[in-house]
């Protein structure tokens, strides 16, 4: 077909297709099995539509957020408010308990020892937390602690730094 008898020798002027089309055919049947499997894996959560009637939630009501604050001194506050390390670990179980996203934030100071950070952290898990975010980091650390009455504090709770 392409080739000439005799003397006459000539060139092949046309491309064989023939290897192309076996590709292109590959890829079809590559791109048909994953088709299906690429589709379940783009579920999207997609807001409720006006049509459902979705009341919107109370806004004075604030989803309660559990922040753990460690400080350059090493103290612990949970929500603005001191803590013993075993106080800690029983608030965060207790307030965990009752509630269907078990997250936690963690906000470190710069400043603080790596390890206490670690095992705030620790801590946090061992109370049941399911995920455990950190804060973004601010050069001044977390904010203040609440003003707490130092008679307040159980014994083993150090009084909150002063500024």
């Amino acid at each position: 077909m392409g080739m000439s008898v005799g003397g006459n020798k000539k060139q092949m002027d046309e491309i064989n297709v023939t290897p192309l089309i076996d590709v292109v055919l590959v890829l079809l049947i590559i791109f048909m099995v994953l088709t299906p499997v690429t589709i379940e894996k783009m579920a999207t959560n997609l807001p409720p539509t006006d049509d459902q009637d979705v009341p919107p939630p109370p806004p004075d009501q604030q989803p309660d957020q559990l922040m753990v604050a460690v400080y350059q001194d090493g103290t612990v506050a949970l929500n603005l408010e001191p803590k013993s390390d075993a106080d800690l670990l029983s608030d965060v179980q207790r307030r965990l308990r009752s509630r269907a996203k078990k997250t936690v934030f963690i906000d470190a100071h710069p400043d603080a020892n790596y390890a206490r950070v670690v095992t705030v952290m620790d801590m946090v898990r061992q109370a049941g937390a399911d995920k455990v975010g950190f804060a973004e980091l601010k050069d001044e650390g977390p904010a203040a602690l609440a003003p707490v009455d130092p008679a307040a504090l159980a014994p083993d709770v150090p009084p909150p730094p002063s500024p």
